[in-house]
């Protein structure tokens, strides 16, 4: 009774799927797709001519796009400068190539020393005669002088100029290790480092400058004779020249370290 009752409510329910199936089947397959649009439809661009020449680049009356940043940079200054121009980058009839030749001519001794040092291939008496002025004790009092600058007030090109031949002078005297006078230049070297010459009522220019000078001789010393520069910087704490002997130190190790990368 069980399976009959069972079959009774299968075999319609079976049926009435299968009925189902049979119509999904058919508008399956009787299902047409849409009409393609007729190519009249379809408006058709004109073809691009080409661009004649006369109509190439912007429009007379266009506006030129403004930059895209919000900070423009706007040069309002002159481009010229007082900066001093390097020896290098100097030009034949330079303003410095005219200050040089005016230095040298009115101090022979610098000229001569110019000349000598900055020859690639001496000749043994040309190395002799270069050696011969590092000892020559009226050289080494007159750029002792110009290194006090006793007597100055007013900073000038030529008197710096001078000093810069002077500090080289020096240092040359002592970077030649056989020099048989070398610890006298060294001696020279520390006085004009110690010596108490920058005046208050210098200028500032020519204060800056003398600075400079003992700066760039101590670097001499810091490279030359190490343990002999630190001794001289131990024996200026307390005074006004320890900070700049030490920030000169500083200056010296940070570029030794930057030049040995």
């Amino acid at each position: 009774m069980r399976r009959q009752h069972r079959r009774k409510y299968t075999l319609p329910l079976t049926a009435s799927v299968l009925a189902v199936g049979a119509v999904g089947l058919f508008w399956l397959l009787t299902d047409t797709p849409a009409p393609a649009p007729s190519l009249a439809a379809v408006p058709v661009a004109p073809a691009a001519r080409p661009a004649s020449p006369a109509a190439t680049g912007p429009s007379p009356t266009s506006v030129a796009r403004p930059l895209d940043t919000l900070h423009p940079v706007v040069v309002s200054t002159s481009l010229e400068s007082n900066t001093p121009i390097p020896q290098a980058l100097a030009r034949p009839g330079s303003p410095l190539d005219v200050l040089r030749q005016r230095v040298m001519a009115e101090n022979p001794d610098l000229a001569r020393f110019r000349q000598l040092q900055r020859k690639v291939l001496r000749r043994a008496e040309e190395t002799q005669a270069l050696q011969a002025l590092f000892n020559d004790s009226k050289v080494v009092d007159t750029a002792k002088r110009d290194l006090l600058a006793k007597g100055e007030l007013r900073f000038t090109d030529e008197a710096q100029f001078r000093r810069l031949y002077q500090v080289e002078y020096l240092g040359m005297g002592v970077e030649w290790q056989d020099n048989p006078e070398r610890e006298a230049r060294f001696k020279d070297i520390e006085q004009l480092i110690l010596a108490n010459n920058i005046q208050p009522d210098m200028d500032l220019e020519l204060r800056r400058s003398l600075a400079g000078d003992k700066v760039e001789l101590f670097m001499i010393l810091l490279h030359n004779d190490r343990p002999r520069a630190e001794a001289l910087l131990l024996k200026t704490q307390g005074t006004r020249l320890a900070p700049l002997l030490e920030n000169a130190r500083v200056r010296f190790d940070a570029l030794w370290a930057l030049a040995n990368k």
